[in-house]
């Protein structure tokens, strides 16, 4: 196996403006709760999100779900319960400026630790028990299909 890169962040941005992405995103879970962060970047800026983000050449899913999942909430080791579904995405704008069309791969994790860190990825990060009506149709799929109303 290849060890996972970063691609240099020029060239991404030249592959963000002409396909789609692989990504993946976490619906992580503690109880009856699951966890949204509030981006801080394009796209979704401002938005509660799932947790996740592309993956890199050599990686594995479930990988990239733990990768993201470490470095968005600070939690190490979580259990990758189940594949939920494959859906895309597509924005107006991203962080590296052009629109965008990701396809995500969308996992269920469980999560036991309740301290959450941080990152440049999200302003707050908040468990909620309901899906709220105005979140992003995409979020709002991949809760329901969880089993979050």
């Amino acid at each position: 196996m290849v060890s996972p890169k970063p691609i240099p962040e020029a060239l991404y941005r030249k592959i963000v403006g002409v396909m789609p992405i692989p990504c993946v995103d976490a619906v992580i879970v503690r109880g009856k709760k699951f966890l949204l962060g509030k981006r801080i970047n394009k796209p979704a800026k401002g938005q509660w999100f799932v947790i996740g983000g592309r993956v890199l050449k050599g990686e594995s899913l479930e990988a990239a779900v733990r990768r993201h999942v470490q470095t968005e909430t600070g939690i190490s080791g979580v259990k990758v319960k189940k594949f939920l579904i494959a859906a895309p995405t597509m924005f107006k704008n991203s962080a590296q400026g052009p629109s965008s069309h990701t396809i995500n791969s969308v996992f269920l994790v469980e999560l036991s630790e309740k301290k959450l860190l941080l990152n440049n990825e999200n302003e707050k990060l908040k468990w909620f028990s309901r899906i709220d009506k105005n979140w992003h149709p995409y979020v709002k799929n991949v809760l329901q299909l969880a089993g979050f109303k």
